[in-house]
Order: C-alpha cells, then structure tokens, then sequence
C-alpha cells in the first residue's frame, strides 16, 4: 500500500517539471521569433497581433507568456543585446584585444550585424522620446559597454571618461554610417580619431615620463 502511494507523487512531480520545462522552451521559441520578427520591422510601432499571426501563435498567448507588450519588447531588447556581445567578446577572444575600436567598427558594419545594431540605435532613439517606457531597457546595455571598452583601455586616471569618450565617439559613426552607407569617409574618420587618441596617450606618457625625479649615481 506504502509502495502505490508513493508512485503518484513520482509521476506528478515528473509531470510538473515536463511541463515546466515545455513552459520555458515554448518561452524561449516565442521570445526568439519575435527577435527575428523585431529585426525585420523594429519595435517603434510594434502590434502584438501583427506579430502573433507572423510567427505562428496568438496575442492571448503572447500576454500569456510576457504579460504585456513591454514586457515581451524587454526580453527581445535584452536577448538582442546579449547575443551582440557574445558575438564581439568571442571575436575579442580570437583576436585579442589589441585595436579594439577597429575590431568593433569591422563587427559593427558588418552586413550579418546590421539588424542588432539598428534594433538597438531604435530603442535608444524611442528613450529619448518615451523615456517612461524604454529608457530601462538601456541602462544595463550602456553599462555593459562601458565596462568592456574599460577592459581594454590602459588603467588610468581618466580611464572612464576616455571609454565614455570612445563609446560616444562610436555611437556617431556607426549612426552615420547607417544612415549614409558611406563606409570609406566613416572609416576614414575612425582612423583619425584612432591616430588622436594614440598621440593623445603618448604626449601623457611623456608628460608623465618628465615630470618623475631623475635618480642620482652613487658618490665615487
């Protein structure tokens, strides 16, 4: 009698975490077809029915699984964001992390990358428009970037304005450039700003190198 009564809790327990784990991969497959559905037609004027009908569900299973549209845009934003920089950490891995801002404009104007990176400029044009609903959606995608650009950059006093420097300076370009397709003159300009930091970080070092104490010999 003890050996049938613990037979049902088995197969009930077993049977919760099939459907959990159904639950979360049926998750996962909605979240990542609606990211290729987003890279497509972006997320400025997005309809969760449009959606639904595109990529073989419903609005009421949408709601179902994220609870409201803001909250299905958050985890396409962010799973967007993550495979992003996976993709440039490996390519950082490969290669090291030596010219590190000619490695992201060659991933950044990559044509396979060009989806991500004008999925992400929208949502950071539609925070400054709608802070109330996108402007979280930023935040840990800015930190994020700043904190890898760090990584690469020297330690130095001015290290982080020097990486807030070179994200900003980044963002333009690449702004640019999609924009115009003008990838020679954008290119260009990255040289140039690359050419400045360089000089920059030489006149500092010789600056530095200067200002320390000469040593004095030894008395004969």
């Amino acid at each position: 009698m003890a050996l049938w009564q613990a037979r049902p809790g088995i197969r009930l327990h077993v049977t919760i975490v099939s459907c959990n784990v159904r639950f979360m991969e049926r998750r996962l497959e909605i979240r990542n077809k609606a990211l290729e559905y987003c890279l497509v037609h972006g997320v400025g004027e997005l309809s969760l029915r449009p959606l639904a009908d595109a990529i073989g569900t419903s609005a009421r299973l949408l709601i179902y699984h994220f609870g409201s549209k803001e909250g299905l845009i958050g985890e396409v934003i962010e799973e967007a964001r993550a495979r992003v920089q996976r993709s440039f950490t490996e390519a950082m891995r490969r290669q090291g992390r030596i010219l590190l801002l000619n490695k992201f404009w060659s991933w950044a104007t990559h044509p396979d990358n060009g989806p991500y990176v004008r999925l992400l400029f929208e949502i950071h044009m539609l925070a400054l428009q709608h802070p109330d609903s996108y402007a979280g959606f930023i935040d840990s995608s800015s930190s994020s970037w700043l904190t890898l650009i760090e990584s690469a950059l020297p330690p130095t006093q001015h290290r982080r304005a020097k990486a807030t420097l070179c994200a900003a300076v980044m963002d333009g370009l690449v702004l640019e450039y999609l924009n115009t397709g003008d990838l020679e003159r954008t290119s260009a300009a990255l040289d140039l700003f690359g050419s400045l930091l360089a000089n920059h970080a030489g006149s500092v070092a010789a600056h530095s190198s200067s200002q320390q104490p000469q040593s004095k010999g030894l008395n004969p």
